[in-house]
């Protein structure tokens, strides 16, 4: 059995793979703020697959982690994610004395860009946008992650488009995500409900 956690600025997903690739269990916790709680979240997502969804968490082999902001994939220290309260946090290095198991991370649009790279046949290259809490690309040529000289190639959401716009989680004015990210949208949006952007849309019909 494999898990792999989805953290991300509001919420954290943690599935169970089963031998035969198929999702055995799924949970859904909030995320919490800060290097400590999102260490805390994703052990206590995990937990909760053998609490909530009755999989034996013994049989668990390994865990993957995605996870906003840049990460060094080969020590799995994450910098930077802005959305989660991080600045930088060896979440590998955390997290695996609690689960017992080896652990990896990388960013959570690359490993998305990969999966769907794979789904989609697997061949050429492709782009990958994720528009959620943050706004994010992945790259894959060839079937591997194209990374950039610094480890942030994809990483648009936080390029400024308007020096006048509104303030970023990052520090800087006017970003892309600052503008299209879902939290941005459901900041402006000032309207109560569980999927503020899913209102916008709806109101837009």
């Amino acid at each position: 059995m494999r898990v792999g956690v989805d953290v991300g600025g509001t919420k954290a997903e943690a599935v169970a793979i089963d031998a035969a690739g198929s999702i055995a269990a799924r949970v859904r916790l909030a995320t919490g703020w800060g290097p400590d709680a999102v260490v805390r979240t994703i052990v206590a997502a995990v937990d909760a697959l053998g609490t909530d969804a009755g999989i034996d968490t013994a049989s668990v082999r390994s865990v993957g982690i995605g996870i906003p902001g840049q990460v060094d994939a080969a020590t799995g220290r994450v910098t930077h994610a802005v959305n989660l309260g991080v600045d930088a946090l060896d979440l590998a290095a955390a997290v695996e004395p609690a689960l017992g198991v080896p652990v990896r991370v990388e960013n959570d649009v690359k490993a998305a860009a990969v999966g769907a790279y794979a789904l989609h046949g697997g061949s050429g290259a492709m782009a990958y946008l994720n528009i959620g809490t943050g706004v994010a690309a992945g790259i894959v040529i060839d079937g591997r992650l194209w990374r950039g000289a610094h480890g942030t190639a994809g990483e648009v959401g936080h390029v400024p488009i308007d020096p006048r716009g509104p303030l970023c989680r990052c520090g800087q004015r006017g970003c892309i995500e600052s503008f299209a990210g879902g939290g941005a949208i459901a900041q402006r949006w000032g309207r109560p409900g569980a999927l503020p952007v899913r209102d916008v849309f709806d109101a837009g019909e």
